[in-house]
């Protein structure tokens, strides 16, 4: 089980602030509203997802629930796949061909190949918003049960001040803002542990 599952974030969130029996249906929205606020808040590593072994056996794979967009596509030999907008893609490719595809296009999140062929490819994405089960599997979307928890592996309790904060804000607290400081702290920490972090190149003479 995790640190902190969906109900226990929202069940925190509720505490001594707002009645339970008639604010609980609005603290699961607002839990989620927080969910979308942190996964949105920068470029967190977990959000995307390394090359992995990805079945196909036709011109429209069947594709992870998490998947929101490719970073690369790679054959059964290695060769990586070029990348075609949607028109050129309908332009120029004939997915009715049989054989090693040459290039894919993606189209609401559903990746389409230039041929139809079987075999196991190599695939790097960008994950949507998602979220763990209670069997730590991915899930594409948001909690929906009381058993899910966050993707990432802690700073879980990062949900609870910043729900705190839209609840309160909703019902004209002016105490919102002290919540809202606490989740902004712990979104700081969060990103000393997640955030992507490119590292600066310089171009010039000493770099080749």
């Amino acid at each position: 089980m995790p640190a902190l599952s969906y109900f226990n974030i929202y069940q925190a969130v509720l505490g001594s602030r707002f009645p339970a029996a008639s604010q609980e249906t609005n603290s699961k929205r607002w839990v989620d509203t927080a969910y979308q606020d942190v996964w949105s808040a920068a470029d967190w590593t977990f959000r995307r997802v390394p090359r992995f072994a990805f079945a196909v056996t036709s011109d429209t794979p069947a594709m992870p629930t998490d998947f929101a967009d490719a970073i690369s596509l790679f054959d059964p030999d290695g060769a990586e796949l070029e990348r075609l907008s949607e028109e050129e893609f309908e332009r120029y490719a004939t997915p009715a061909d049989v054989g090693t595809p040459y290039a894919y296009s993606v189209v609401n999140r559903q990746i389409y190949l230039s041929a139809s062929t079987s075999g196991t490819y190599a695939l790097s994405y960008r994950r949507r918003l998602a979220h763990k089960d209670f069997f730590n599997a991915v899930v594409g979307g948001p909690m929906a049960l009381d058993t899910d928890a966050p993707l990432w592996d802690d700073h879980h309790s990062i949900l609870i001040p910043r729900a705190t904060a839209i609840g309160l804000q909703e019902i004209n607290d002016p105490t919102w803002e002290q919540p809202q400081a606490e989740y902004e702290r712990q979104l700081s920490r969060m990103k000393q542990d997640y955030e992507q972090v490119r590292p600066a190149k310089q171009w010039g003479k000493d770099c080749w």
